[in-house]
């Protein structure tokens, strides 16, 4: 709503057009401008949709709807993702029709045409056209993928459009994230070895705020402060650690690899805290597996299963027992390995699915046929993926493929019932028998048919797989 705050962390996306209240804004607007230089604002300059912030948290005044934004249209965007085939069922079936109707019209036309019977030259090329009118087969489509992105909606899950709902159908490998995908953001357990006074809290707490990263949330939540302070030369590797100076400390929280400093008795899992060159403890998060993880994976098991994450290998046993021996389990992936990933499966013929939290894996999210940004309240997806899925909705993943493909079938079926009435209608059309004014009456009759057919084809497997 205009005039509501927003508080941006870094890496997150501006979701409205809004004016800059407080903090150093560096704002990435490659998704608007393709242009990857950091763009510096300040305070009282206007923030444009699409933007992603890097650096410190900065708080924004919305100064449009989010529905007027810039983003929105990007995301809707058919050309995002132009490295990608596009061509869906309806085209390429359109584009023969179209020319079958033509060559049958000219045929039926030229015959009567060479038996000195102008009329019925006429009458035939006319009703043929219009009794083969390829509207119903244009409207079956539409309306069938609009109806199932209505049932998606409702249950959580936000295609961008109706042709991402053919990829989904469509695709036969799955890749998932593990952090915030197949864990969840809201429920962790948070614990802390070391010593941490009131004050290091406030100082931990004040870099932790400005990182959307799910760990960074889940420890800010533990610390549970009132107060903050204001940062400066605020860095964050994706996936790594955060750094920072504050209220005259520095400070550095992340992963074991990029400590600042030398600790002998550090471990290699959790987030490290430094302070001043001072190291200070670990926090070791016991993040919850999503609830009926294990049922999810079994309905999915048909499809080629695999698990890139950032994290260590300490969940590979846990991850081995959900997923089996069939599925790929790799850890430590880079952004550019899920990426690469992604490729190497396309390049072999798959259609791949990735799943993420839309934070490190956004390259992954755009290059894969059909990307879903898992989410629990963040706004951190990029506009390269095709889906936004909220996390408690993710169970529905096997229904929500189930009705995509269901809906093909109910597009192939309606073209099939268009074909049997174009074709009766052909055979009389072409004998010249046919009035066009008949014709002209029967097409919208055909149109109604295979309108009420689609959504209540529709509702019906909606309801069968559980969605309604």
């Amino acid at each position: 709503m205009v005039g509501d705050r927003l508080w941006i962390r870094n890496g997150e996306l501006v979701p409205a057009d809004a004016i800059l209240m407080k903090g150093e804004a560096w704002m990435d607007m490659g998704f608007v401008t393709g242009e990857s230089d950091p763009v510096h604002k300040v305070l009282g300059e206007i923030i444009y949709a699409g933007g992603r912030q890097i650096g410190e948290a900065i708080e924004l005044e919305v100064v449009k709807p989010v529905s007027q934004s810039y983003l929105t249209g990007l995301w809707n965007d058919d050309n995002y993702k132009n490295n990608r085939e596009k061509k869906n069922f309806n085209d390429t079936v359109a584009k023969y029709f179209s020319l079958g109707v033509f060559l049958i019209a000219f045929a039926a036309t030229g015959y009567w045409w060479f038996q000195s019977d102008s009329h019925k030259a006429w009458s035939a090329f006319t009703a043929v056209i219009i009794v083969a009118c390829p509207c119903v087969l244009a409207l079956s489509t539409p309306f069938t993928l609009s109806a199932i992105l209505s049932v998606f909606d409702k249950k959580g899950f936000y295609v961008k459009n109706t042709d991402a709902v053919e990829e989904l159908a469509k695709c036969d490998t799955i890749i998932f994230d593990k952090t915030g995908t197949l864990t969840s953001n809201e429920d962790a357990e948070i614990g802390f070895s070391g010593t941490m006074s009131g004050e290091e809290k406030i100082i931990i707490g004040s870099l932790l705020r400005n990182s959307l990263h799910p760990l960074s949330r889940h420890i800010l939540k533990a610390l549970n402060v009132d107060r903050f302070y204001s940062l400066s030369d605020y860095k964050e590797v994706v996936g790594k650690g955060l750094t920072a100076k504050t209220n005259g400390h520095s400070i550095y929280a992340g992963h074991l690899s990029m400590l600042p400093i030398t600790v002998k008795s550090a471990r290699g899992s959790g987030v490290h805290i430094v302070i001043d060159h001072i190291y200070k403890g670990v926090f070791d998060i016991n993040q919850q597996w999503r609830p009926g993880l294990a049922q999810l994976i079994s309905k999915l098991s048909k499809s080629k299963l695999l698990v890139l994450s950032g994290d260590s290998g300490q969940d590979f046993l846990m991850l081995d027992a959900i997923f089996g021996k069939k599925a790929t389990i790799r850890f430590r992936q880079s952004p550019l390995q899920k990426l690469d990933a992604v490729l190497k499966l396309q390049q072999g013929g798959n259609r791949v699915m990735m799943l993420g939290d839309g934070l490190n894996d956004a390259g992954a999210l755009k290059q894969s046929n059909f990307g879903i940004a898992v989410t629990d309240n963040t706004n951190n997806f990029t506009p390269g993926c095709d889906a936004i899925l909220k996390g408690s909705a993710l169970n529905f993943l096997p229904d929500f493929i189930q009705l995509s493909k269901d809906g093909l079938k109910i597009i192939k079926i309606s073209f099939a019932i268009a074909i049997a009435y174009n074709s009766i209608g052909i055979y009389f059309a072409v004998q010249g028998t046919l009035y066009p004014l008949v014709a002209a009456v029967l097409m919208p009759i055909s149109t109604i048919t295979i309108i009420s057919f689609t959504t209540l084809a529709t509702r019906w497997f909606a309801r069968k797989n559980k969605l309604r």
